[in-house]
This record gives structure tokens, sequence and C-alpha cells, in this order.
């Protein structure tokens, strides 16, 4: 009786153990998705999303490996360096013109890298087809703040 319950507890661990470690790989999802579309609508829940063009239309872009539009669901620190392949660096460093905050946090975006220089803040939900001028094309880093 004692080894079938030992047994039974043994296999019971194991399968929670088993729950537990996919849970956690399913939770943990992709935290940057590249070129996701034009239109608002187009940027995934509790993501960040920034496009090139104002109205949150996408760019083409070749020859300098940028991507056309960028969501994220985490903090990021340099947009430069989002994606690097043998290609060199993407990203949208520099080059964002709309932003959609798609989560329940507040949002900063700042010239520089490492979250350094100018300051522009939006709330949860918040959406901006045309980012103010001073920080147009500017954009190097963001957070959630």
């Amino acid at each position: 009786m004692f080894a079938k319950s030992r047994t039974t507890r043994l296999g019971l661990c194991a399968a929670a153990a088993t729950t537990l470690v996919m849970t956690l790989a399913s939770s943990a999802s992709a935290a940057n998705v590249f070129n996701i579309g034009h239109g608002a609508g187009s940027c995934p829940d509790n993501h960040v999303c920034l496009w090139p063009e104002g109205n949150f239309i996408e760019r083409s872009f070749a020859n300098d490996h940028k991507y056309s539009s960028v969501a994220s669901n985490q903090n990021v620190g340099d947009m430069g360096k989002l994606g690097r392949d043998s290609a060199g660096d993407k990203g949208m460093q520099d080059v964002t013109s709309s932003v959609l905050n798609n989560t329940g946090s507040a949002v900063c975006f700042y010239e520089h890298n490492n979250y350094g220089g100018m300051e522009f803040r939006i709330g949860p939900r918040e959406h901006w087809p045309s980012v103010p001028s001073w920080i147009n094309d500017k954009i190097s880093s963001f957070k959630r703040c």
C-alpha cells in the first residue's frame, strides 16, 4: 500500500511539473512582431506598435534593412538592434511617425537609446496617427513608464 501511494504521489508531482513547464512555455510568446501591416487594427493586444509613416502606414525599406512596422510586448532599449541578422541591424531607429499603445500601461518613447533624451509619453490604449514633430523620426527606445 505504501509503495502504491508513493508511486501515485510521484506521478502526480511529475504531471504537475509537466503542466507548469508547458504553461510557462506557452505564455512566453514572441516579444517582437515585425511587419505587422497597415492600420491601427493590426497592432496585437498587449503590444506597443510603431510605424514609419503617419496614420499607421508601413513603408517598404530595402537598402537600409529596416522593418516596415514593429510590435513589441517588452521594453526596447535600442530600436536599431531589433531582429539582428546577417543582412545587418534591422529595426525602427529614428524612423517612427505613428504609434499605438495597445497595453494597459503608459509608454514613454525616447530620443536616444537606453531611454535617454527627449521623452514622449502616451497613456494606456492611446494611439497617435502622427507623433509630434519634435519626436517624429527620432524615437530610438521605449518602455512602460
